[in-house]
């Protein structure tokens, strides 16, 4: 339901202005873009996620951080469309395009992403992302956040400081307004986070999804270098071919 939607949203955006702009941040690739997905679909997924009760996710608390998950889609049909679509290949061939980063991979398991959430009082200490996924065994390459906060105050807090590699200096701040995405290229020195203690009211979380690309470090085996199916078998070398190899 949710596809042709979002690819026609994406398909709107000049690709060229969003490269030059990603690659204008400093020190590494990042891009904020405000209103991002089709006004329904932010629409339904912050209702979801408003609705999760707590139980339904497991608590993230790591140096002082807090923070809700949900990553069993079983239990959120709205969040499962819409990763559907953000892994998709037309979706992830956009992100190659706009960050440059090539031959992305998704992460079908959602280890450490997915619908996220968070109340007053609650912090996101600076740190870096892991770069690996035991998983699939593969490397971090981009991450993607995108926000479901309608009628957000600045003043209570909640943006996504984004720090320079010695990480003494902010560059880049995002706020999480409704429709907002942010997107940057993985590196171990983006030092980023949520230090001061969101103020917003009680009854206000500070809600998003986050889904973070990997890429393989792998490369082609000298010994058995890739091919196409092989439908022919020699019976000398009891070895299967390919008959272009015989011309």
């Amino acid at each position: 339901m949710f596809k042709q939607a979002i690819l026609e949203k994406i398909g709107s955006y000049d690709i060229e202005k969003l490269r030059i702009q990603y690659d204008s941040h400093p020190y590494y690739g990042k891009i904020d873009i405000p209103n991002f997905l089709p006004e329904q679909v932010t629409e339904q997924c912050a209702i979801e996620l408003e609705n999760l009760p707590l139980e339904l996710g497991k608590k993230f608390t790591r140096k002082g951080s807090a923070m809700w998950e949900y990553n069993n889609l079983t239990n959120t049909p709205i969040q499962e469309q819409l990763v559907t679509v953000l892994h998709s290949s037309e979706f992830i061939s956009w992100v190659e395009k706009v960050s440059g980063v090539d031959r992305l991979i998704p992460d079908p398991h959602l280890i450490g992403s997915g619908y996220m959430k968070s109340f007053a009082g609650d912090t996101l200490k600076v740190h870096t992302d892991f770069n690996w996924v035991e998983e699939l065994h593969l490397h971090r390459a981009v991450s993607i956040i995108i926000y479901f906060n309608k009628d957000w105050d600045p003043e209570w807090g909640g943006a996504l400081d984004f720090f320079d590699f010695s990480k003494k200096t902010k560059v880049s701040s995002t706020l999480p307004a409704f429709g907002n995405m942010l997107m940057w290229t993985y590196h171990n020195l983006v030092f980023h986070g949520m230090e001061r203690p969101m103020t917003c009211p009680d009854n206000v979380s500070r809600k998003g999804i986050r889904i973070f690309y990997y890429k393989s470090n792998s490369k082609p085996d000298p010994i058995h270098p890739p091919h196409r199916s092989l439908y022919w078998y020699d019976e000398d070398e009891k070895f299967p071919y390919d008959i272009r190899w015989k011309k």
